[in-house]
């Protein structure tokens, strides 16, 4: 039930600056990447290679994975053979990407449901694994111990996921289909010490404001764990600890008084959502910088307009609210500079369709 949670009440705040903790830092819009060709109305996931510190953006109307340089925040060049706008949503591409095999592979889901494998050095498309869907493969993660990376495919009836070895042969090891979601799968992470992945489903079957976290793990191929998440529907998920994990419940559904857009701070060993934080999540992409505490939400859709919510990961109070546009639903964090980009759309954006880049004060 609803009242045995820890509510914090202090996280009901709704300022845009609040008192933070010493290593807390404020950010501020330092720069704008400019994306060349066709002017950006629909991407992907953006990702930062930190060891590199290159990004890379799946951008939709240029058919490419864009590559940016976080040193000095200028575009460099895109790779091509991406599906793009299709007539859904559900068919486009690129989608996801991820970094494999300590950044010798990139990983991008694309919209006929394949897997694109890229090198960064050559910068060119070296396989393609089709995961055997119907619409989009979407959003991924790696498992550097066993090698293996899991694909959502979101929009196809069962919802299902793949793993696949990052060895030569790129076998598909399983596939897994997820009768219990009712709508999507949404994103996905590894967790070392349990060796295992743990994926958002926004809205279990029958369970119209609850969602869930599915445990995988690699090593034998199987969902060993489907934790009921209440009164939230997941789309959003970071582990900012070995033993926690935040997750943006979207605002689209909610069951408390206080509709929609919570955090909600699962605990690991327990297999259950400890707390809850009104106004503090959202269905956008999230990030953590462990070297300033501080963890990041691109909430979109949600009460008071779209924004960057930056949250201390050790009090979770809010630290900062930056105020975004409509469709800045997906962002990264340098580790070394401590910048974040957030992507932004050519017609609801500052900047005809750049990535924003922001920067500590």
């Amino acid at each position: 039930m609803r009242s045995t949670l820890k509510i914090l009440p202090f996280l009901l705040l709704a300022s845009c600056s609040l008192p933070f903790s010493a290593s807390a830092k404020n950010l501020k819009q330092a720069g704008a990447i400019a994306i060349p060709g066709e002017k950006v109305t629909s991407f992907g996931g953006v990702v930062i290679d930190q060891k590199s510190r290159l990004g890379y953006f799946a951008d939709k109307d240029n058919r490419s994975l864009d590559i940016f340089d976080t040193k000095t925040d200028t575009f460099l060049s895109r790779v091509s053979g991406f599906v793009g706008l299709a007539d859904s949503g559900d068919r486009s591409g690129p989608n996801g990407i991820v970094l494999v095999n300590d950044g010798a592979e990139i990983w991008v889901s694309d919209g006929d449901s394949s897997i694109k494998i890229i090198d960064p050095v050559s910068r060119k498309v070296t396989s393609t694994i089709a995961t055997g869907g119907k619409n989009r493969a979407a959003e991924m993660a790696f498992d550097p111990k066993t090698q293996i990376v899991i694909v959502a495919n979101p929009n196809d009836q069962p919802p299902f996921l793949t793993l696949i070895s990052a060895r030569p042969d790129h076998a598909i090891t399983a596939r897994l289909p997820v009768a219990e979601a009712a709508e999507s799968l949404e994103r996905s992470a590894y967790h070392a010490p349990t060796g295992t992945f743990y994926t958002d489903v926004p809205v279990m079957r029958g369970e119209e404001n609850s969602g869930a976290l599915a445990q995988t793990d690699p090593a034998t191929g199987k969902i060993v764990a489907l934790h009921k998440i209440e009164h939230c529907t997941p789309h959003s998920l970071t582990i900012v600890s070995q033993t926690t994990i935040f997750l943006g419940c979207s605002a689209a559904r909610a069951g408390s008084a206080k509709p929609g857009a919570e955090l909600a701070v699962f605990d690991i060993a327990s297999g259950k959502a400890s707390q809850y934080a009104a106004d503090l999540g959202g269905a956008g992409e999230t990030a953590a910088d462990p070297g300033v505490g501080q963890y990041y939400a691109a909430s979109t859709n949600v009460p008071g307009g779209s924004a960057i919510k930056v949250i201390d990961i050790a009090t979770r109070a809010l630290v900062q609210k930056i105020p975004t546009s409509k469709g800045a639903h997906s962002l990264a964090v340098s580790l070394d500079s401590h910048r974040l980009y957030l992507p932004t759309t050519a017609a609801d954006g500052p900047c005809g369709g750049c990535i924003l880049v922001y920067a500590p004060e």
